[in-house]
């Protein structure tokens, strides 16, 4: 493979993108000659029947490998899309649909209300990409992916190839290959058993933090989850795009046995409260034979080899013990090479990872940084070095797939050719489907190596997300843009709702590791979720009967609801302090409606549902048994995250419908009973628990935290996993009445 270098180089950069301006709608017509011409590009055609069956019959693909960026054209009454190769196509043809068509693709709502099929009357330069632009950390594949059925992976992919990337992790199928390849080692079969864990939770065991959680799994779950894998490989490499599979770094059960194998096996420890996977020092005289073992197993249940692998090394801790890191390193190297010439070995830097001794024993021709940046402030670091190896800038915008209106606006429109020597840009939040603004900012600047225009690009996210460019809809983005996605420091992602929170008085925050300090104006906030019911009246059904607004309108509420639920606390802890136990009673009661309009509101959108979400989950299991055991894991993960309460409770918390009136809003009556009776001198201090303060790390730093210690919250977060509520899978209620009402509150 020819050395990897960074796609900002000033000479290519200086190439000018000539974008047309004018375009003009063209009657159909089909020659004979067009009809019956063979296609050289059946995955790029297939791609449009599936994401724009309008369209069909009216785009020509045309490979031209001397093509140094595709080119969009008119030809009669067809577009002609020319590229050096399919891949290009695709992406060419994605740019074509966000600036041109204005048809709109999302996590959070489609919309096809403002989109026309237009033929350019001049030839459009489609800007170059980067060359190494990532998607997915483990994490997201848990936090949201564990949702994930065939079809919805056929969609994601499609996304992916439209919006230009080319590295594409992939976990889906792991738990077949550790299964065969601890079969061939000998391993116990009820021990594979307990290693494998659910999809839920396999992020974190392919990562060396945990085994066997939500396991085990049935014989026809794993093999389910392995043909899920070799689809979204297959898939992959038709949309010219190329999957990251697992690279062998030596993990192996915690309690292998010793015996037999040359070498050291270093235990690990435990990662909050779960045994970690052993490691096999990778200088170890069995490393070799071993590492071969897993690949021909890996490279069997996907059917191919791959360029890319993932794989870390004591990712969030661990013991190294006497291992020389640099050979470790080059050993790992030498499997990978071995198993897959000329493959790249991707690294998480996170947490002090990867440590720079390992560093200096990495191949540059054969290696990539992941740069994960939770800093997406205007004073973000735009450039890292990682011992001269070449790295790929990553967003981390998302932690445990919390629902918050987050995003670095500033930093997406800064990182060009000017500040960073990157060599690809990175999709990393650990969890997605949230803050489509903030991700189509960031899908720009994965097909732009320049400057990002910021009101050009908003004109065309409205045209194509709302199918106007209506003055209050530009109104509610700049005032988002400029508010709550202009985070002033480093954050673990948004301001998370206290709503989520577990119940205290002096919450002010859900899960242990965020920061809770606002920072930005709540009344912005409100006063874009007013312009936007405002655009809703403006505008008329064409833009209210869209999903996308009706997504976006209902999270602005969410949001204004989750601020004000901050201020009602406040209240709530002052009365409470001074004994006024009508009006604190008065006070929570407000509080409690909080949730239950939160609820209401979150009802009118279908990405606000759990039902939903689970039902995706359940898609993936055959049997009524694993079904049942994906819903279980799922709402497991998203409030106790393990079976009892930890540290880890409500790291992954949602703002779901089923969530704000079934869990926090009971976990919050509850409080709030005791005290009152601990007011009306009913409840004595024992039954209201204990609250400590207590300090944490993340990632070297000190992080404060409460400890609230009460059993009777803690029967609620522990029973709900496996508790009989209603869930919803189809949306109700009228967005702009609900919102008419909360925002007149």
């Amino acid at each position: 493979m020819h050395k990897i270098t960074g796609f900002f180089i000033s000479s290519v950069l200086a190439l000018t993108v000539s974008m047309t301006v004018s375009c003009k709608e063209s009657p159909t017509s089909k020659t004979p000659q067009q009809a019956q011409a063979p296609s050289e590009t059946p995955a790029a055609d297939a791609l449009l029947k599936r994401v724009t069956p309008q369209f069909a019959g009216k785009v020509r693909f045309k490979l031209n490998k001397k093509a140094t960026k595709p080119t969009i054209s008119g030809g009669g009454s067809k577009i002609i899309i020319t590229a050096a190769n399919e891949r290009e196509c695709i992406r060419a043809y994605g740019y074509y649909l966000r600036n041109i068509a204005h048809v709109h693709f999302s996590w959070n709502g489609d919309n096809t209300s403002g989109s026309r099929f237009i033929v350019p009357t001049q030839l459009i330069s489609v800007p170059e990409d980067l060359p190494f632009n990532y998607a997915f950390n483990y994490c997201t594949l848990s936090y949201s992916g564990a949702h994930w059925d065939k079809q919805r992976w056929e969609r994601e992919l499609d996304l992916l190839a439209l919006n230009g990337f080319r590295y594409v992790l992939v976990t889906s199928g792991l738990e077949k290959v550790w299964q065969d390849f601890l079969r061939e080692m000998d391993y116990p079969e009820e021990k594979i058993s307990a290693f494998i864990p659910n999809p839920a939770f396999s992020a974190w065991w392919n990562m060396g933090n945990l085994e066997g959680e939500g396991g085990p799994l049935s014989q026809d779950l794993i093999d389910r989850e392995a043909e899920l894998g070799r689809f979204i490989v297959k898939r992959l490499g038709e949309l010219g795009m190329e999957p990251v599979l697992q690279g062998y770094v030596g993990f192996l059960p915690h309690d292998f046995p010793q015996e037999g194998i040359n070498g050291k096996i270093l235990g690990q420890g435990k990662w909050c409260g779960y045994h970690r996977p052993a490691v096999l020092q990778p200088t170890a005289e069995a490393f070799p034979g071993i590492a071969a073992l897993w690949y021909k197993h890996l490279h069997n249940v996907y059917g191919t080899a791959a360029k890319a692998y993932g794989g870390d090394l004591f990712h969030e801790g661990g013991h190294k013990g006497d291992t020389q890191l640099d050979l470790a390193a080059k050993a790992v190297q030498d499997a990978m090479q071995k198993a897959s010439p000329d493959s790249i070995w991707l690294l998480q830097a996170w947490g002090g990872n990867p440590d720079k001794r390992l560093l200096n024993g990495c191949d540059p021709q054969h290696t990539v940084i992941l740069a994960l940046n939770k800093n997406l402030s205007a004073k973000s670091p735009m450039k890292f070095n990682y011992n001269n190896l070449p790295y790929v800038w990553c967003e981390l915008a998302n932690f445990g797939g919390n629902n918050g209106l987050y995003g670095g606006a500033e930093i997406l429109e800064k990182l060009s050719s000017e500040n960073t020597d990157a060599i690809g840009i990175g999709l990393i939040s650990e969890g997605v489907e949230t803050n489509p603004l903030y991700y189509a900012l960031l899908y720009e600047r994965l097909n732009n190596r320049g400057k990002i225009n910021r009101e050009k690009f908003l004109k065309n996210y409205a045209q194509a997300r709302y199918g106007t460019k209506d003055e209050n809809v530009m109104k509610a983005l700049n005032l988002i843009m400029d508010g709550i996605y202009k985070p002033n420091g480093v954050r673990e992602g948004c301001l998370e709702s206290i709503l989520c929170a577990r119940p205290n008085l002096n919450a002010n925050k859900a899960s242990t590791w965020s920061n809770p300090h606002m920072y930005y104006n709540p009344e912005e906030v409100r006063q874009a979720a007013l312009a936007m019911l405002e655009a809703g009246k403006t505008v008329g059904p064409q833009l209210v009967e869209t999903e996308t607004y009706c997504y976006d309108l209902a999270d602005l509420c969410r949001q204004v609801l989750a601020d004000k639920a901050r201020m009602q606390l406040t209240r709530c802890k002052l009365l409470y302090e001074q004994k006024k136990a009508a009006e604190f009673r008065k006070a929570c009661d407000e509080f409690l409606q909080t949730i239950r309009d939160t609820a209401e509101v979150l009802r009118c959108s279908r990405y606000f549902l759990l039902g939903e979400y689970l039902a995706g989950a359940e898609n993936r299991a055959g049997t009524a048994e694993d079904k049942a055991a994906m819903s279980r894991c799922i709402k497991q993960l998203i409030t106790t995250w393990r079976k009892d309460v930890s540290v880890l409770n409500d790291y992954a918390h949602r703002q779901y419908a089923e969530l704000m009136q079934h869990y926090y809003l009971e976990r919050w009556k509850a409080y709030f009973e005791l005290c009152c009776k601990q007011l009306d001198g009913t409840a004595s201090a024992a039954d209201m628990g204990t609250v400590e303060k207590q300090v944490t790390t993340n990632n070297g730093e000190a992080v404060e935290y409460v400890n609230v210690k009460n059993p009777k919250l803690d029967a609620i977060d522990t029973a709900f996993s496996t508790a009989k509520i209603p869930f919803i899978t189809k949306p109700s209620g009228d967005i702009m009445k609900v919102a008419e009402k909360i925002l007149k509150k």
